[in-house]
């Protein structure tokens, strides 16, 4: 078998995989969890931790369509409220809608 059509083979099996998963999650009726689609188009997905949603700095930094200077400066200026575990940087993501709802009006 060439492997050009190997190849197609795979593409059309994968697809035909996402099409069946995306059905059975349909089928099962469970809730998926919120997200929210950044201006890339990308769909960022909270993480939840005891109850409460939690978004990174990378997470952030997409949803709002800006890099980390500029993030870095609105924790400096107060403008989003973070808290740190470890080294990591994390956002509760209702303050972020918070802040995304009073920069669209």
């Amino acid at each position: 078998m060439s492997s050009e059509l190997k190849e197609m083979l795979e593409r059309e099996i994968e697809s035909r995989a996402r099409v069946l998963a995306a059905e059975i999650v349909a089928a099962q009726g469970k809730p998926q969890v919120p997200s929210d689609i950044a201006p890339n188009g990308e769909v960022i997905t909270p993480y939840v931790f005891d109850g409460e949603k939690i978004l990174t700095s990378k997470q952030v930094q997409t949803l709002l369509g800006i890099q980390y200077p500029a993030l870095w400066v609105l924790n400096r200026d107060g403008k989003l409220k973070y808290r740190k575990a470890g080294s990591r940087i994390l956002y509760n993501y209702e303050d972020v809608k918070k802040y995304i709802g009073g920069r669209v009006k």
